[in-house]
């Protein structure tokens, strides 16, 4: 029994090219636990985490997911975003997504993610109203959603 073979064609359609491809794989890069005794604390409303594990070379975010099983709370609100230093924003096409409680939430992709050409450490970023050291509890798992391009 031989290899099967799989015609790869680029098909147009009203002016949009697409590729028939079997090998586009929607990947995760799943963080650790991110407790509120990780966090760096800015010396303002900020504190981050960079994640362990970095987003690889190619790699095109289509959003993230926080799963916040203890909600960053002592502070009137706070709210988290996901990007690199320096940009702290580069993966969260929304940077108001409130993590003050518990609960599953997330973020598409942001436009300026389009695609990197080297390896990333990905930085999570959470803004209290007003200090950052004001937050007393907190614990989250992010998970990054990315698609490679080879």
């Amino acid at each position: 029994m031989g290899l099967i073979g799989y015609r790869d064609t680029v098909n147009v359609n009203n002016a949009h090219a697409f590729r028939n491809c079997r090998e586009v794989f929607l990947n995760k890069l799943v963080s650790q636990t991110l407790a509120i005794g990780d966090f760096t604390d800015n010396s303002d409303a900020t504190g981050y985490v960079d994640l362990d594990t970095q987003l690889p070379a190619n790699a095109i975010v289509a959003g993230w997911k926080a799963a916040i099983s203890t909600g960053f709370a002592g502070d009137t609100s706070a709210v988290m975003q996901v990007g690199i230093a320096g940009d702290l924003n580069k993966y969260s096409g929304v940077t108001t997504v409130s993590c003050l409680a518990a609960a599953t939430v997330g973020a598409l992709g942001n436009t300026d993610s389009a695609m990197v050409t080297a390896a990333q450490t990905v930085r999570v970023t959470v803004t209290g109203s007003s200090d950052f050291g004001s937050i007393s509890a907190g614990e989250m798992v992010v998970s990054l959603y990315y698609f490679l391009a080879w």
